[in-house]
């Protein structure tokens, strides 16, 4: 177990592990004065890793379509909104982000659902043209953006044979062919617990919070 380096400044307690059974990695924080307790579930994997433009980037937002354990669609954010917390996500180059902020007390339940994406999410079919028709309208939003046409701007100018090249955000023509099968085959392939991270910052103790983890 590595010893966290902090701040003489910062009075919380740090704790890092690495689970045995997946190789997961784990920083649990422990704050017993904070109102707001969250955590983030980091993959090493994104854009550079599609095979269809955007299909990272369609794979995060079929995750939020409901799991085996919770398959109500929408069970993870009622969660969340009915106890003061919210969620988001992003997909980057090499990384897909997952995080959420939850009032102390409910960051059990939180974590179970937040756990349950990377257990058994259903992706299920009618959700896919949902969640295409989604992807689609995020980027004729970012087409109004100049941070969003400089930065395609860059990205037309690099080599063709470098992943940086890709078009990251995909839309409902390069996500097209995208079907059930091959969203679940990417999810095989590239979500896998040793590729993941994950921080949780709560009141509990940190034995508290590493028994929740686990």
């Amino acid at each position: 177990m590595l010893k966290v380096q902090q701040s003489a400044s910062d009075d919380r307690a740090y704790r890092y592990f690495r689970l045995e059974s997946n190789e997961l990695q784990v920083l649990v924080i422990s704050d017993p004065s904070t109102d707001k307790s969250a955590a983030a579930l980091d993959v090493k994997v994104g854009s550079y890793s599609d095979e269809l433009a955007g299909e990272a980037h369609f794979l995060e937002h079929m995750l939020f379509m409901g799991t085996s354990k919770y398959p109500n669609e929408n069970d993870y954010n009622i969660y969340l909104n009915q106890n003061g917390g919210s969620s988001n996500a992003y997909t980057d180059l090499e990384h897909t982000n997952y995080h959420l902020d939850v009032l102390p007390g409910s960051l059990d339940g939180a974590m179970d659902r937040l756990a349950q994406f990377f257990i058994e999410p259903l992706m299920k079919e009618e959700a896919l043209d949902r969640e295409r028709q989604a992807v689609d309208s995020e980027h004729a939003k970012n087409l109004q953006s100049d941070m969003w046409r400089t930065y395609q701007l860059t990205k037309s100018l690099a080599s063709s044979d470098h992943p940086y090249s890709k078009f990251g955000t995909g839309n409902a023509n390069s996500l097209a062919k995208v079907n059930q099968q091959t969203i679940k085959a990417f999810y095989e392939k590239h979500y896998s617990a040793n590729r993941m991270a994950l921080v949780v910052l709560g009141q509990e103790s940190l034995d508290e919070l590493q028994s929740m983890v686990q």
